[in-house]
């Protein structure tokens, strides 16, 4: 478990530390401990407890392979958070559904529930679950094999991770974020920095008894032992990875230490053993329906008993390993477009959005010399093209837009913030109740502050039709540059 920051109240983080360190010895007790809080918290109306508590065991139970059976209720208490207006609840959930979906394999829908909790922790300014999309993110582009463009992801989750530091030192964040840029640098080549960001991950995880990181950890650095081949410190980790994961129930990460002990196996000369390991690995995996797992022992032991003259198992296991890959790349196509465009025609016209978008910049001396209705008129029409929504809405701060009496608490946002804000669900903007007599203000939208120099001179906010919708980084640059050409003619 890990320190909830903030929790819903004071009491409420008190209390979870408490079965916190219940955990740490006793994790059955702190599960029933959890549970039972979640629920008196949700019969009592208290969404915020509920869905904090809820959290809270689930970053009990995952580690043990046991998420999910809270997928019913995550999804439950998602809807409640967002019924209520509590933005911080509701991306801790989409951030627990992404890890959810990332464990089986379906890439497409853990990217838009990090995606979400990404946006949800921008708005509201939780730092916390902000780190932990990052990191989910970085850990979509390693499964797809870019790992260079992962480890970027992951350096900028560091970044906010050290903005979170003010705030005290989150161990839990800490460590899962060094071992994850210790397996980037690692698939990169740079074996000296993957060892550094290893022990890192190593004494972050020991300094706030994060047993799981712990022997990840010990995983990382015998994989890093065998790139060296050095046999004996390889060894050594790996049963210390092997046995924390035994002893304390987490599944995965048995699963994973497995395969590198089937590597030890194999340099040792003893096919049986590599068997042995990867049959195992291939059960846990297949007890937690961690689909990549399970596809890559079926891969391991085709070989292995290829290697035995077992023709017959091993094309039974490759073709097991093949309906799994199948399965993955199925469930992680998009499942709709990036941005809308018109289709193509055969004419030299420009088609996709970012063709459009330069067109349009174009055009800025033309929209100079255009009356100010005029250029504004185009340019909203310009806008719902290329991005495909249903409005485009400039609110000046002043008359007829933003009032620092009626709205002082959005104000406040976009001049803290200064940076595009994606509103997948309008229900849960923090400023729901300042903002709802505005048009546009119940669908989902991208909110992105325009400025007069370095004033805030108002807000341009690009709508779509429904109440919800999971925006992705490319929206988010496209609205950024179509905010520029607003504030050109005037915020």
């Amino acid at each position: 478990m890990f320190i909830l920051q903030p929790a819903a109240s004071p009491a409420l983080a008190d209390l979870l530390a408490r079965i916190g360190r219940v955990a740490r010895r006793h994790p059955a007790l702190a599960d029933r401990q959890l549970e039972r809080l979640s629920a008196q918290a949700f019969a009592a109306g208290d969404t915020a407890v509920g869905v904090d508590g809820l959290y809270a065991r689930f970053a009990l139970l995952e580690p043990r392979g046991r998420a999910l059976e809270l997928l019913p209720a995550l999804e439950q208490a998602g809807a409640l958070a967002a019924a209520g207006h509590f933005p911080v609840q509701a991306a801790r959930v989409c951030e627990a559904l992404g890890r959810i979906a990332y464990q089986q394999g379906e890439y497409q829908l853990a990217s838009e529930q990090w995606s979400r909790a990404l946006d949800l922790a921008e708005v509201s300014g939780h730092l916390q679950t902000g780190v932990a999309a990052r990191i989910g993110l970085g850990q979509i582009h390693y499964a797809e094999g870019d790992w260079a463009r992962g480890l970027r992801q992951m350096r900028d989750a560091g970044e906010h991770l050290a903005q979170l530091g003010s705030h005290g030192d989150d161990s839990y964040l800490a460590a899962k974020l060094a071992l994850n840029i210790g397996v980037g640098s690692f698939e990169t080549g740079d074996l000296p920095a993957a060892e550094r960001h290893f022990s890192h991950g190593l004494a972050a995880a020991r300094r706030g008894a994060h047993r799981v990181f712990e022997a990840e950890a010990h995983w990382h650095l015998a994989r890093a032992a065998l790139a060296r081949q050095r046999m004996d410190w390889a060894v050594a980790d790996c049963r210390l990875a092997l046995d924390i994961a035994a002893r304390h129930g987490y599944p995965w990460l048995e699963a994973a230490a497995s395969r590198t002990w089937t590597e030890i196996a194999l340099a040792r000369g003893d096919n049986a053993g590599a068997v042995r390991s990867t049959r195992h690995g291939l059960a846990l995996a297949q007890r937690i329906q961690a689909r990549a797992q399970a596809r890559q022992a079926h891969l391991k032991l085709a070989e292995l008993l290829q290697a035995e003259g077992d023709a017959a198992g091993a094309l039974d296991h490759l073709w097991q390993h093949l309906a799994l890959q199948s399965e993955i790349e199925r469930l992680s196509l998009p499942a709709r477009a990036t941005l809308a465009a018109p289709p193509a025609d055969d004419a030299a016209v420009p088609v996709t959005p970012e063709e459009l978008l330069l067109q349009l910049f174009g055009q800025r001396q033309r929209l100079a010399a255009a009356t100010p209705h005029e250029a504004l008129a185009e340019l909203k029409a310009a806008s719902l093209r290329i991005m495909g929504l249903a409005s485009a809405i400039r609110l000046p701060l002043g008359n007829g837009g933003l009032s620092p009496t009626e709205q002082p608490r959005y104000i406040d946002l976009l001049t803290r913030h200064g940076a595009p804000l994606a509103l997948p669900d309008a229900a849960l903007h923090p400023c729901h109740a300042e903002l709802a007599g505005l048009p546009g203000a119940a669908e989902a939208r991208i909110e992105v502050p325009l400025y007069d120099g370095t004033q805030l001179a108002g807000a341009l906010w690009l709508v779509d039709a429904r109440a919800t919708r999971a925006w992705t980084r490319h929206e988010l640059l496209i609205a950024s540059q179509l905010a520029l050409l607003f504030e050109a003619q005037g915020a």
